[in-house]
């Protein structure tokens, strides 16, 4: 029997990495869960990729990199009402992918 043409693009795992620098310059690897729409902006939920019994997430919000198309930038979220309707709004949407606690 013939293999079948595959339709969809097998997923590159390390696409899904993404490569953040710590306050000592220390390169810290988070797996990226979903990006998550937001009242029009863009936020990006990270799972800590060395701390696997975490049960915390980063989030933080996406925006383009003027100079670069094809970058972006991570910043940090000082508001911690806005990081926790992120939040809410990412259960929403992945309750069927992950198991949350409360």
């Amino acid at each position: 029997m013939k293999k079948e043409d595959q339709t969809e693009p097998i997923r590159d795992v390390l696409e899904d990495i993404v490569e953040l620098t710590d306050e000592d310059g220390n390169v810290v690897p988070f797996e990226l869960l979903d990006v998550v729409d937001y009242e029009g902006r863009e936020f990006a939920v990270l799972f800590p990729c060395e701390e696997p019994d975490s049960t915390e997430v980063l989030i933080m919000e996406l925006r383009d990199d003027p100079d670069d198309p094809s970058a972006e930038f991570y910043l940090p979220i000082e508001d911690e009402d806005l990081m926790n309707r992120v939040y809410d709004r990412f259960k929403e949407v992945n309750r069927d992918m992950f198991t949350f606690l409360e």
